[in-house]
């Protein structure tokens, strides 16, 4: 343990007098302890590196992008905000004890999202309203509703936010009937799979989601 030459104290874990700031002198004490380093600090420099490489290919993406001939589309564009996206839902899922159900229907907002401007700015076909958003959909629904039975961590909140993506697979169904659209399939499998998940959220879970929603509702 290291001395002060000053005031006569031992002083550990210092290289300064903490009265006198004087330097310390003699060996420094071992420490009882090894040194580990916090994940989430490893983590956030691996991101750090992700996050470095990705814009730096989305960079140079746009850099030969823009020194080609003008007139056309930019993919780079794309490029950059499909980029941006990842980043966004990967420092979503780095969050230290992630609330699942919550992190799930963002991402299915956030793709939702990304594949709608894409598919705008190719000339919006349609190809992401009518096919990935509707199988996004089914698919987290899916996933959710296995999960509020197999993870012991799924809470109560986990079902308001299942319950929220069981209606961003009904609502579509009743634009398309109050504007006499022709529902596309995928929307129609992901009606069906969000009607089958609301009856077994009911029938299982039935009294903690009302729970839930009272708490909610400050019933």
């Amino acid at each position: 343990m290291k001395t002060c030459p000053n005031c006569k104290i031992q002083v550990g874990g210092a290289d300064y007098c903490p009265f006198c700031q004087s330097a310390l002198v003699g060996s420094p004490t071992t420490p009882i302890y090894p040194h580990v380093e916090p994940e989430q600090r490893r983590l956030s420099f691996v991101y750090k590196v992700v996050a470095f490489g990705l814009l730096a290919v989305a960079i140079v993406c746009m850099a030969v992008d823009f020194m080609g001939e003008g007139g056309q589309t930019h993919w780079s564009v794309m490029v950059l905000l499909c980029v941006a996206a990842f980043l966004v839902m990967l420092r979503l899922l780095m969050k230290p004890r992630p609330n699942i159900p919550r992190i799930m229907f963002q991402l299915l907002g956030g793709v939702s999202l990304v594949v709608v401007l894409c598919d705008a700015f190719v000339g919006f076909p349609g190809f992401s309203i009518e096919y990935v958003i509707p199988v996004f959909c089914s698919v987290t629904l899916i996933l959710n509703f296995i999960l509020a039975f197999v993870n012991k961590c799924f809470t109560e909140n986990g079902l308001v936010y299942l319950l929220m993506n069981i209606l961003v697979g009904i609502i579509p169904y009743i634009i398309y009937i109050f504007n006499d659209l022709t529902m596309p399939l995928a929307w129609a499998v992901c009606l069906v799979i969000s009607v089958i998940t609301f009856v077994g959220l009911v029938v299982f879970k039935g009294k903690l989601l009302f729970v839930e929603i009272q708490k909610r509702l400050h019933m």
